[in-house]
């Protein structure tokens, strides 16, 4: 699959639909390429859970004071 970041780029700067020699051609709106974005996004991240740890501080000290 093609980097979504950089398709997100291409359709923003086209038209939504255009005709080109009796070819119609429709873009994917961008309301949908960045629910995809966000969606792959989730897909990434729920294969790796302890991805979310990475900023956390860990101690079994207990509680600073």
């Amino acid at each position: 699959m093609a980097d979504l970041e950089s398709k997100i780029a291409e359709v923003a700067e086209q038209p939504k639909s255009y005709e080109n020699d009796g070819e119609k051609i429709t873009n994917h709106s961008l309301q949908e390429l960045t629910e995809a974005d966000k969606y792959l996004g989730r897909k990434r991240a729920a294969r790796n859970p302890f991805a979310a740890l990475h900023g956390a501080k860990m101690s079994t000290q207990g509680p600073e004071k």
